[in-house]
């Protein structure tokens, strides 16, 4: 008996999108967060059915409410960019942060970029440069030149508060020395 879900991979990946959406619904609907993501990457791309950015949101936000790394990602990006709809930085914090937590370079480099422009948060250099220091050591060689340059605008004591951050891998919850 073949695996509905690899039968959707195989289907997308020879670009028959509609059959692999049909492989994926009753999978969804039943609670399958691979499914639920794959199916708001068609949505969001207009991939074997029209684009259309709630349904994306809605199949991610079912995924990424189990954890699916890739879809709180995904939903961070459609909160944070205002693409035919309204931008909502609170809701792609959240959604960043979640995977940022579980080692997703990508969000935590975002996070980074929030706070060092103050974006939906007070702007905090500190704070984005330890995002970026943890995207960096995820393997993103873009966080890495970010970060070494936000970091020539620093104070003395706020790149060693920088490095007692990101060595302690503190949580963002306020437990900064200075505020």
């Amino acid at each position: 008996m073949t695996d509905p879900f690899k039968a959707g991979l195989a289907q997308a990946r020879r670009g028959d999108y509609a059959a692999a959406r049909r492989a994926w619904a009753p999978l969804a609907e039943a609670g399958d967060p691979r499914a639920q993501y794959n199916l708001g990457v068609l949505h969001a791309n207009g991939l074997g059915t029209a684009s259309d950015r709630q349904a994306a949101l809605d199949w991610y936000e079912k995924a990424a409410r189990q954890g699916f790394r890739a879809a709180q990602f995904n939903l961070g990006v459609l909160h944070a960019t205002a693409e035919g709809a309204e931008q909502d930085l609170g809701k792609a914090l959240h959604w960043y942060r979640e995977a940022a937590r579980q080692g997703d370079a990508d969000a935590q480099y975002n996070l980074g970029i929030l706070y060092a422009n103050g974006e939906g948060v007070e702007q905090d250099l500190v704070r984005a440069c330890v995002w970026y220091s943890r995207a960096a050591a995820g393997g993103s060689e873009q966080a890495v030149r970010t970060r070494d340059t936000l970091m020539e605008e620093l104070t003395p004591a706020q790149v060693e508060e920088v490095r007692l951050l990101t060595e302690r891998g503190a949580e963002e919850s306020g437990k900064r020395r200075n505020g």
